[in-house]
């Protein structure tokens, strides 16, 4: 029996309290706050990263300021250009996290649990109609996972947010929105050392909750690996920066988990911000030896 699972945290859950339409319900009760699972310990310190200057370079090319951080599994490797220890918002590279603690607590069946599109123009159409777990983490569906937030709850957020050692686990005061207004801040390091203990399933969740996140990120594949990732994108009207991320790992004969971190204020075109992140990203992990499957 997993004793230090997350699991365990779960809530009697019935239809008045998990999402529509086919959610099921997680057996469990309310545990004492001493049998609540201690976090993981902290892997900042096994994540060694070498400053690489030279490499500076690419988001001079690319015209925005930023920061690349890379850590192979096997301890070596591990580089940063720029800053990699400042935290900025997570913006949905939460959606991961999110992701496998629903899954984990039984919010989310899996990959294809699908909840129904409430009719509101958001200002996006491929947001504009039903989601799976699959196609909102996709195509970065806001609204998919605003609405799993107090299915999982702030208990519940907390202890995952404190036990996954995801940047400053600080919820705030907003359990729908704290990823996107700025009150979650996490570093290019972090991130990596995240990335890396999800694949070392060192969160010891329940495989089928890991096996899911690990399928719906995959990005890419080829005959010699796969590129697991996810996107982020910070901006608040009022906000003095744009914060966008790439965030995942490279598989090929050994594991490299990574970051890319731009930021601007206020970029004056949108369309380029957005669209750097992951170019970006992919020239830095060739610079380093490790080209990412297309």
């Amino acid at each position: 029996m997993r004793t230090t699972s997350l699991f365990f945290l779960c809530l009697a859950c019935g239809h008045a309290s998990c999402p529509e339409p086919t959610s099921r319900s997680t057996q469990g009760s309310t545990v004492e706050a001493s049998a609540v699972p201690a976090p993981v310990p902290s892997p900042l310190a096994e994540v060694a990263l070498t400053p690489r200057p030279d490499l500076a370079r690419h988001f001079e090319e690319a015209g925005f300021d930023g920061s690349f951080a890379a850590w192979r599994a096997d301890g070596s490797g591990g580089v940063c250009v720029g800053d990699c220890e400042t935290r900025r918002p997570a913006a949905s590279t939460f959606k991961i996290p999110h992701a496998l603690l629903a899954l984990e607590l039984g919010v989310l069946s899996g990959p294809d649990h699908e909840l129904p599109w409430d009719g509101v123009d958001r200002g996006l159409e491929v947001w504009n109609h039903d989601h799976t777990l699959r196609t909102a983490i996709r195509d970065s569906t806001v609204w998919y996972f605003r609405r799993l937030a107090p299915f999982v709850g702030r208990e519940r957020m907390q202890v995952g947010l404190e036990r996954f050692a995801f940047g400053n686990a600080e919820i705030g005061e907003e359990l729908d929105a704290f990823w996107l207004n700025g009150s979650l801040r996490i570093s290019p390091r972090e991130q990596v050392a995240f990335w890396h203990r999800l694949h070392e399933d060192a969160f010891d969740v329940r495989p089928e909750a890991r096996a899911a996140v690990l399928e719906v990120t995959e990005r890419a594949r080829d005959a010699h690996g796969v590129l697991r990732g996810k996107t982020g994108w910070y901006r608040m009207d009022g906000a003095p920066e744009n914060v966008g991320w790439f965030v995942g790992c490279v598989e090929r004969q050994e594991r490299t988990c990574f970051a890319t971190v731009i930021h601007a204020n206020d970029p004056m075109d949108h369309d380029a911000f957005r669209d750097a992140r992951i170019p970006l990203s992919r020239a830095l992990l060739a610079a380093i030896g490790l080209p990412a499957p297309e």
